[in-house]
């Protein structure tokens, strides 16, 4: 089965601080049908609905790919760059220009 490889991946942030890429239409399918039932809204469904027309070739996998960013949004599992670690760190020094840790 074509896996339909995205042009760019979506990465968003799984347990604790980890990336995940997201490659494939049927990764971004298979990860949304494992969301859980009570966190699932509309954007979800959106989401979902535009992997399938993706799959059936009525919108593009940049458009499924697009809805299926905006859901890793609005749920807070975007990948924002930065681990929770070195985000805590940067927390507990404060405003102003990087101490020294030596």
């Amino acid at each position: 089965m074509d896996d339909m490889r995205l042009q760019s991946p979506v990465a968003i942030a799984v347990g604790a601080g980890f990336r995940r890429d997201i490659t494939t239409l049927a990764e971004m399918q298979n990860f949304l049908r494992e969301w859980p039932h009570a966190r699932r809204g509309k954007i979800y469904e959106t989401a979902l609905r535009a992997c399938e027309m993706a799959r059936a070739g009525h919108v593009t996998k940049d458009q499924a790919r697009r809805a299926f960013a905006a859901f890793t949004e609005a749920a807070g599992i975007a990948w924002t760059g930065i681990d929770p670690v070195t985000a805590l760190r940067l927390a507990k020094a404060g405003p102003g220009p990087p101490r020294s840790t030596l």
